[in-house]
Protein backbone atom coordinates (compact mmCIF):
# COMPACT_ATOMS: atom_id res chain seq x y z
CA UNK A 1 0.00 0.00 0.00
CA UNK A 2 1.16 3.66 -1.07
CA UNK A 3 -0.32 7.10 -0.13
CA UNK A 4 1.25 10.00 -2.10
CA UNK A 5 0.06 13.65 -0.17
CA UNK A 6 -0.57 17.04 -1.39
CA UNK A 7 -0.97 19.69 0.73
CA UNK A 8 -2.22 22.34 -1.43
CA UNK A 9 -2.81 26.49 -0.59
CA UNK A 10 -5.21 25.18 2.54
CA UNK A 11 -3.49 22.11 3.68
CA UNK A 12 -2.89 23.85 7.06
CA UNK A 13 -6.75 24.84 7.02
CA UNK A 14 -8.55 22.07 5.05
CA UNK A 15 -6.35 19.41 5.32
CA UNK A 16 -3.97 17.87 3.21
CA UNK A 17 -5.18 15.43 0.24
CA UNK A 18 -4.21 11.57 0.02
CA UNK A 19 -3.88 9.32 -3.07
CA UNK A 20 -4.04 6.04 -1.99
CA UNK A 21 -3.21 2.81 -3.86
CA UNK A 22 -3.47 -0.32 -2.87
CA UNK A 23 -5.63 -3.64 -2.57
CA UNK A 24 -9.27 -2.86 -1.55
CA UNK A 25 -9.46 -4.97 1.75
CA UNK A 26 -5.95 -2.84 3.15
CA UNK A 27 -7.60 0.60 2.14
CA UNK A 28 -10.95 -0.41 3.54
CA UNK A 29 -9.37 -1.62 6.29
CA UNK A 30 -7.61 1.73 7.02
CA UNK A 31 -10.66 3.90 6.28
CA UNK A 32 -10.70 4.87 9.76
CA UNK A 33 -7.65 7.27 9.32
CA UNK A 34 -8.24 8.09 6.07
CA UNK A 35 -12.35 9.27 6.81
CA UNK A 36 -11.85 12.68 8.41
CA UNK A 37 -15.39 11.68 10.39
CA UNK A 38 -13.21 9.72 12.69
CA UNK A 39 -12.43 13.17 14.12
CA UNK A 40 -9.11 13.94 13.11
CA UNK A 41 -9.50 15.46 9.96
CA UNK A 42 -12.89 17.48 10.40
CA UNK A 43 -13.56 20.61 8.25
CA UNK A 44 -16.29 21.98 6.57
CA UNK A 45 -17.43 20.89 3.10
CA UNK A 46 -16.73 23.15 -0.16
CA UNK A 47 -19.77 25.36 -0.80
CA UNK A 48 -21.39 23.54 -3.59
CA UNK A 49 -20.13 20.34 -3.23
CA UNK A 50 -23.14 18.98 -0.65
CA UNK A 51 -24.52 16.31 -2.90
CA UNK A 52 -21.04 15.61 -4.15
CA UNK A 53 -20.62 11.11 -4.37
CA UNK A 54 -16.85 9.39 -3.47
CA UNK A 55 -14.59 10.43 -0.76
CA UNK A 56 -12.59 13.39 -2.90
CA UNK A 57 -14.69 15.84 -0.85
CA UNK A 58 -12.84 13.70 2.68
CA UNK A 59 -10.06 14.45 1.21
CA UNK A 60 -8.68 11.28 -0.21
CA UNK A 61 -9.27 8.42 -2.78
CA UNK A 62 -8.59 4.66 -3.66
CA UNK A 63 -6.70 4.94 -6.57
CA UNK A 64 -6.52 1.05 -7.21
CA UNK A 65 -3.43 -0.80 -7.26
CA UNK A 66 -0.28 -0.86 -5.22
CA UNK A 67 2.33 2.24 -6.73
CA UNK A 68 -0.62 3.90 -8.04
CA UNK A 69 -1.02 6.72 -5.22
CA UNK A 70 2.50 7.80 -6.21
CA UNK A 71 2.33 7.40 -9.51
CA UNK A 72 -0.48 9.79 -9.57
CA UNK A 73 1.66 11.90 -7.04
CA UNK A 74 4.84 11.69 -9.34
CA UNK A 75 1.78 13.07 -12.23
CA UNK A 76 0.62 16.01 -9.79
CA UNK A 77 3.80 17.21 -10.15
CA UNK A 78 4.70 16.81 -13.13
CA UNK A 79 1.85 19.41 -14.35
CA UNK A 80 2.60 21.86 -11.22
CA UNK A 81 6.15 22.05 -11.95
CA UNK A 82 5.82 22.53 -15.69
CA UNK A 83 3.08 25.13 -15.46
CA UNK A 84 5.01 27.00 -13.00
CA UNK A 85 8.57 26.54 -15.29
CA UNK A 86 6.13 27.86 -18.02
CA UNK A 87 5.58 30.96 -15.66
CA UNK A 88 9.13 31.80 -15.12
CA UNK A 89 9.99 31.60 -18.66
CA UNK A 90 7.57 34.27 -19.55
CA UNK A 91 8.52 36.45 -16.69
CA UNK A 92 11.90 36.38 -17.26
CA UNK A 93 11.11 37.18 -20.81
CA UNK A 94 9.32 40.66 -19.27
CA UNK A 95 11.73 41.33 -17.44
CA UNK A 96 14.50 41.04 -19.83
CA UNK A 97 12.48 43.71 -22.10
CA UNK A 98 12.44 46.17 -19.65
CA UNK A 99 8.23 45.58 -19.14
CA UNK A 100 6.32 48.00 -16.83
CA UNK A 101 9.97 50.17 -16.16
CA UNK A 102 8.62 53.11 -18.63
CA UNK A 103 5.83 54.04 -20.19
CA UNK A 104 5.56 53.98 -24.32
CA UNK A 105 4.18 53.60 -27.42
CA UNK A 106 3.22 50.61 -28.62
CA UNK A 107 4.72 49.99 -31.85
CA UNK A 108 2.97 47.10 -32.86
CA UNK A 109 0.18 44.60 -32.51
CA UNK A 110 1.12 41.92 -29.37
CA UNK A 111 2.29 38.31 -30.93
CA UNK A 112 2.35 34.63 -29.66
CA UNK A 113 4.89 34.43 -26.81
CA UNK A 114 7.46 32.55 -27.95
CA UNK A 115 7.73 34.91 -30.99
CA UNK A 116 7.21 37.84 -28.98
CA UNK A 117 10.20 36.07 -26.91
CA UNK A 118 12.44 35.65 -29.75
CA UNK A 119 12.03 39.39 -31.44
CA UNK A 120 12.52 40.75 -27.72
CA UNK A 121 16.07 39.17 -27.01
CA UNK A 122 17.24 40.35 -30.70
CA UNK A 123 16.67 43.58 -29.54
CA UNK A 124 19.09 45.68 -27.36
CA UNK A 125 18.62 46.66 -23.86
CA UNK A 126 17.14 50.70 -23.49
Amino acid sequence: MDVGTSGGVWGLERGYCMMIGGEVGAVKHLDPISNPGTGHRQYCRTPGREKAGGTSEQGYLHLRPNGAGHFVKMVHNGIEYGVTGGLCRRLAVLQAANIGKKAGAVDRKPRRCATRALSVRSQPAR
